[in-house]
């Protein structure tokens, strides 16, 4: 199942969906994923029954939101893909604000910085999680990880020192997530995801998750050796260098992931900044 969040006109409060061929079905009165990423279980068949009797409120009368618009933890990972062969850094994690997310369609607000900083946006598959998760081990990932969504992780490039790069990476806006969470279920092997990447409609990263360096389960087990992961908290596995291309005012950025779906965003550079 394909669940989302969406608005249906401007004054409208989130609502939880199932996105179907012919748009979105609304599941009951839940306004967050959270209650339902918990309770899937025993909510599916449930679930299931409702989307199978309505009919769909067509994509064009909704606005689709972050599904995870607050998440508690986006944790990013240096996992990189198609590396040279004898490259294998350590597996690092780092961690960006919940006001780093936006949905599809939103805009990334560049950060106010000087020449001297690009911005680029890295495609990645991101980890939903199902927790609270604690001590998992690599073999056991499985049983934290509720689903998958896109991650569009825009990161700086520029002065490393004290990790400045990965400071700026925080700013808000910089983290879009969506468009929707497809439950675990509907992908019997992540590993076998192609991600792709489009700037303008040009071709811009294009990688497999069978090429990464570490694995989800590696992930998983690093994560929570260090942090508790809660209901909501999202993993983003990383990315390949090839193909990144620096952010400009004005870009449109869209991610693909089959099975998973496609999260598209504009890009804005505040006024009197050079972009």
């Amino acid at each position: 199942m394909k669940l989302v969040l969406f608005t249906r006109g401007d004054s409208s409060a989130p609502r939880a969906g199932a996105l179907v061929d012919g748009g979105v079905v609304p599941l009951g009165d839940y306004t967050s994923l959270d209650p339902v990423i918990d309770h899937f279980a025993s909510l599916r068949d449930e679930l299931e029954r409702a989307v199978a009797r309505s009919t769909p409120v067509s994509l064009g009368e909704v606005q689709l939101l972050a599904p995870l618009p607050r998440p508690g933890k986006v944790v990013c990972s240096t996992n990189v893909y198609a590396a040279a062969e004898n490259e294998k850094p350590p597996l690092l994690l780092t961690l960006k604000s919940a006001e780093s997310v936006i949905g599809p369609g939103a805009t990334v607000q560049l950060p106010a910085v000087g020449s001297e900083w690009t911005l680029v946006p890295e495609a990645e598959l991101g980890l939903v999680i199902r927790g609270p998760a604690k001590a998992v081990k690599a073999a056991d990932w499985r049983g934290a990880v509720f689903g998958y969504t896109c991650v569009i992780d825009v990161m700086a490039r520029g002065d490393q020192q004290f990790g400045r790069d990965f400071w700026l990476a925080k700013s808000d806006t910089l983290g879009p997530l969506g468009p929707c969470v497809v439950t675990a279920d509907e992908i019997a092997d992540p590993q076998l995801l192609r991600v792709r990447s489009f700037v303008n409609g040009e071709p811009a990263q294009d990688y497999a998750m069978s090429d990464a360096q570490y694995s989800i389960g590696e992930h998983i087990e690093l994560a929570t050796t260090i942090m508790t992961l809660n209901t909501g908290d999202v993993l983003a596995c990383g990315t390949s260098r090839q193909g990144l291309r620096p952010l400009g005012n004005g870009d449109e950025v869209h991610v693909e992931i089959a099975s998973v779906g496609r999260l598209s965003v504009r890009v804005a550079v505040p006024t009197g900044v050079h972009a």
